[in-house]
C-alpha cells in the first residue's frame, strides 16, 4: 500500500505539466500527443507485459519499474524539445507499466477470501490520496524547489523509498494450495481465461464505467462555464470527500452483498446523475450531483475490483485485476476522444447522455451476468 502511494504521488504532481510545456519551445500542437503518450504507452504495452508477472517475480519488476521512474523523473529536465520530451514521457509510462502491475499482482496475493471488495476499497483511497495532498501544497513545493523541473528530480528522490517497501513485502509467490510457486500464464491460460464470458462482461462493464468518470473529469470545467456555475473544484472535492467516506464506512459491507446487482444498481444511479448533469443550472443541484456521483463511483469500482478478484480462478487473479486497470486506462482515453467529437457537433446535454447510456448499458450487462452467478 505504502508503496503504491509512492507510486501515484509521483504521478499527482503532472497536474501541473500542461503550464510546464507552456515554458518549453514546444509547438503547441504537440502538447496533447505529449500529455498522452503516458497513458498511451500503458494502454498498449500492459497487455504484453501482464502474463509474464506473476506474485513470484513482482518484487524484481516492481524494481525495474522503480529504476526506469526515477530515471524518467530525473530525465524531465533535459527534455527540451518535441523528441526528447516523448521519449521520457514513454519511459516514464513504461515505468508505470511494470510497477503498477507488479503492485497489484503482489497485492492480489495477499487478499484475505471473502474481503476482496475491502481490499480494493482501501487500495482505492491509498491511490486517490496523492490527488488531494498534492495540488493544494504545489505552491509550496514550486517555492521552495525552485520550478518544476525541481520538483520532479524531488520526488525521485522520494521515490527511492520504493526499494525498501518493496524488500519488506517478502515472497509470496505460491499458487493457491499447492505450495509451488506460481508460474507465468501461457497463451492457453490466457485463452482458458478469456474463455469465460463473466470477465469479458464484467470488463466492458467496467470500460463503460470509467468512459463516464473520464467524460466528467475532462468536461465538466466547459458545462460549468456554459452553465453559468462556479468553479468546479469544490465539486470535486466533494466527490472525492464522497468517495473515500463511503469505502471506508462500507467497504466490509460490501464483500457481504450480491456484487453483480449492488454495480447494476449503482449504475443505473449513476444513469440518472449523468443525465440531470448534463442539464444543472442550479449551483445546489450541481454540488448534490457531486455527492450522488461521488457516491456511487465509491462503491462501483472497490466493488467491480472485487468482483474481478471473486470470479477469476487464483492463478488468473493477477492478470484479471491488471485487464481492470487497462480498463480505466481506457476509459480515459477513449471518452475524452468521443467526448471531444460529440461537443464538436453537439451539446454538453448530448454529452452527458452518452455518460448516461454507457451506465445504462453496464448496469444490463451486470444484471444478466448477476441473475446468471445466481443460477
Amino acid at each position: 500500500m505504502a508503496a503504491s502511494f509512492l507510486a501515484y504521488a509521483n504521478i499527482s504532481v503532472f497536474f501541473q505539466f500542461y503550464p510546464y510545456l507552456q515554458t518549453l519551445p514546444i509547438d503547441p500542437g504537440s502538447y496533447g500527443l505529449l500529455i498522452g503518450a503516458f497513458s498511451a504507452t500503458s494502454l498498449i504495452l500492459r497487455p504484453w507485459v501482464i502474463p509474464f508477472i506473476t506474485t513470484d517475480n513482482g518484487r524484481r519488476y516492481l524494481y525495474i519499474g522503480t529504476v526506469l521512474m526515477i530515471v524518467s523523473l530525473v530525465a524531465y529536465r533535459w527534455a527540451g524539445g518535441f523528441w526528447g520530451m516523448l521519449l521520457v514521457r514513454i519511459v516514464h509510462g513504461l515505468s508505470f507499466v511494470f510497477s503498477g502491475a507488479s503492485l497489484m499482482a503482489m497485492l492480489v496475493s495477499r487478499i484475505p477470501p471473502g474481503h476482496s471488495s475491502q481490499v480494493f476499497g482501501v487500495m482505492s483511497i491509498v491511490v486517490m490520496l496523492p490527488n488531494t495532498i498534492v495540488p493544494p501544497i504545489w505552491p509550496l513545493l514550486n517555492s521552495f524547489f525552485d520550478g518544476f523541473d525541481n520538483v520532479l528530480t524531488a520526488f525521485a528522490l522520494f521515490t527511492c523509498l520504493m526499494f525498501p517497501m518493496a524488500a519488506l513485502t517478502g515472497r509470496s509467490g505460491e499458487e493457491e494450495g499447492t505450495g509451488q510457486p506460481q508460474a507465468r500464464l501461457s497463451r492457453a491460460d490466457i485463452k482458458e481465461d478469456l474463455a469465460d464470458h463473466r470477465i469479458w462482461g464484467l470488463l466492458s462493464a467496467m470500460l463503460f464505467l470509467y468512459c463516464g468518470v473520464a467524460l466528467v473529469f475532462f468536461f465538466l470545467v466547459g458545462l460549468a462555464h456554459k452553465n453559468g456555475l462556479a468553479e468546479v473544484g469544490l465539486f470535486f472535492t466533494l466527490t472525492t470527500f464522497c468517495e473515500i467516506a463511503v469505502r471506508v464506512a462500507a467497504g466490509q459491507a460490501f464483500d457481504r452483498m450480491p456484487k453483480a446487482y449492488v454495480i447494476t444498481g449503482t449504475m443505473i444511479v449513476l444513469c440518472l446523475g449523468y443525465a440531470l448533469l448534463g442539464r444543472v443550472t442550479s449551483q445546489p443541484a450541481f454540488y448534490a450531483l457531486a455527492g450522488v456521483l461521488g457516491l456511487s463511483w465509491g462503491v462501483a469500482m472497490p466493488v467491480c475490483n472485487g468482483l474481478m478478484f471473486d470470479w477469476s480462478q487464483p492463478r488468473h487473479r493477477a492478470f484479471n485485476t491488471n485487464l481492470g486497470l487497462q480498463m480505466f486506462q481506457g476509459g480515459f482515453f477513449i471518452g475524452p476522444f468521443v467526448g471531444a467529437f460529440i461537443l464538436d457537433h453537439a451539446s454538453f446535454a448530448r454529452l452527458y447522455d452518452l455518460a448516461a447510456a454507457l451506465a445504462l448499458a453496464a448496469a444490463a450487462i451486470m444484471a444478466v451476468l448477476g441473475k446468471q452467478d445466481t443460477r
